[in-house]
């Protein structure tokens, strides 16, 4: 059986390919399985600095597979067990601690645009559809994909896109700072790369402890370990990374981070 998703690792880059091209990518319990299985496994990979999500066959993702949950809903338990995978998915991603960016081209609807949320960055094509038609169908988001996408673009916009279920237009993805950035199509991955060659020009220590601030902040006060933030910034501060940075600061040349 072909795999749902398809990881390639092209050193400092890691792509995690969804691979359902043929319903668009519609995100089926298989691929809600492989897809966080597969983010896990290639943010462990030391040569990834990284990861890009993006869909086969030119759409992010389109949404859940209906004909297949519609089948769940007919069982509690499957229903259940269903619910249980979708939130898995996005709190795996919620914990890796390297950049993930989305590249949004073509259809990138309900479970798909909430996939992109999940990210750190989203590179959105002038062609790409994105929208949370779920209420159309009788169902709510998922309850950790709202609380991301509030997150992400605050309450005021998050309740439009939840409420209207419309397709959301190009500008308000980059008014609310859903989209990182909108590119003409034929420029997307390039626009991609070139954010992650931005982001990879800086500290490895100081990204990844800057996500677990980020991580830690966004959680409620009473789960949030102050001695976390504490020690994610001295950890930095001791490191030798920021005495390379410092140096090179002070001696007016370019940071060497890597060997």
């Amino acid at each position: 059986m072909e795999p749902t998703v398809i990881t390639k690792v092209e050193p400092p880059l890691g792509w995690v390919i969804f691979n359902r091209p043929q319903v668009k990518n519609a995100f089926n319990l298989r691929m809600w399985e492989e897809v966080p299985a597969a983010i896990a496994r290639i943010a462990q990979d030391p040569q990834v600095g990284t990861i890009i999500l993006r869909g086969e066959g030119g759409n992010f993702g389109a949404g859940a597979d209906i004909k297949e949950l519609l089948e769940y809903s007919q069982d509690p338990l499957l229903a259940q067990a269903y619910a249980q995978k979708v939130n898995l998915c996005f709190s795996t991603m919620g914990q890796v601690e390297k950049p993930m960016m989305a590249l949004v081209e073509g259809y990138t609807l309900g479970g798909g645009a909430m996939v992109a949320t999940a990210c750190d960055l989203r590179v959105v094509s002038e062609r790409a559809t994105v929208g949370i038609p779920l209420p159309r169908l009788g169902l709510a988001v998922e309850p950790l994909g709202i609380k991301r996408l509030m997150e992400t673009v605050g309450l005021s916009w998050a309740s439009k896109f939840l409420l209207t279920a419309d397709p959301i237009p190009q500008e308000e993805l980059k008014l609310s700072g859903w989209a990182s950035s909108v590119v003409p199509h034929e420029e997307l991955e390039e626009e991609a790369r070139n954010l992650a060659e931005r982001i990879l020009k800086n500290s490895p220590t100081a990204i990844q402890m800057t996500k677990r601030i980020i991580h830690e902040w966004l959680k409620s006060p009473l789960e949030r370990k102050e001695k976390t933030l504490d020690a994610a910034f001295a950890r930095c501060m001791l490191g030798e990374e920021f005495q390379e940075g410092a140096r090179a600061f002070i001696e007016k040349r370019k940071p060497r981070f890597f060997p």
